[in-house]
């Protein structure tokens, strides 16, 4: 489990550190300002961002608001001296908030209730003013079409910010790359669809057909097997 701890005091990090290794949680990354921990989100797609408030640069709030479009599947966690944040921190769906200082079994319980929003892995993304959050498993197929990638799924046809490298990277037991340009869900395939000298994977949950490139096509017919 991949963390980030975003703090611009140095004993606070080395606190928070210490408690998260007492937990045997030891991929730490730790920076000091709110940007930084938006760079290292968009770099590392941590599965947990701790945010302090009050940081330069970007404050916490702030970052969370951009932590959210670069890499919507960290978990944030907000800790803080403060607990008047906490209405707008919710608002940013963060998933727990902690008050400094931060006890060990404190701790634990916002590791297990992460641990356990992580089971469903899901896609965030915004339509109109809403933020939606998609079960992987209601999404079919991420098509990229001019700059942009297309999620055929249980909503119909929806365009988000993520690229086909950055799913594949953060899904890779359940995405599969059929083509240059498609990736689909391991979990819809049921089948191969033939035209000439052309193939098409069949996808129970849509009619639509994203074709399979030929360097591609043995990896599909292994999986139907």
């Amino acid at each position: 489990m991949k963390i980030v701890i975003a703090d611009d005091e140095p004993l606070a990090i080395l606190r928070l550190q210490r408690l998260l290794e007492n937990l045997n949680l030891n991929d730490i990354i730790s920076v000091e300002n709110g940007q930084q921990a938006v760079d290292a989100a968009k770099r590392y797609h941590p599965h947990i961002i701790f945010l302090d408030i009050e940081m330069p640069v970007l404050t916490g709030i702030e970052a969370a608001s951009q932590i959210k479009h670069v890499s919507p599947e960290s978990k944030i966690v907000f800790c803080t001296a403060y607990d008047n944040f906490a209405i707008k921190a919710f608002e940013l769906s963060a998933s727990d908030y902690l008050l400094k200082p931060v006890n060990k079994e404190r701790l634990s319980q916002t590791i297990r209730k992460v641990s356990v929003q992580e089971q469903k892995p899901s896609i965030r993304f915004q339509r109109g003013t809403d933020l939606i959050s998609l079960d992987l498993n209601d999404a079919y197929c991420f098509i990229s079409e001019d700059k942009c990638t297309k999620m055929h799924c249980k909503l119909g046809e929806v365009f988000i910010d993520d690229s086909l490298v950055v799913l594949e990277q953060r899904f890779p037991h359940q995405l599969i790359r059929i083509n240059r340009n498609a990736l689909i869900n391991h979990s819809e395939l049921f089948g191969i669809h033939r035209d000439k000298n052309q193939a098409f994977v069949k996808l129970k949950s849509t009619n639509y057909q994203p074709q399979i490139s030929r360097r591609n096509l043995s990896i599909i017919k292994d999986l139907l097997k």
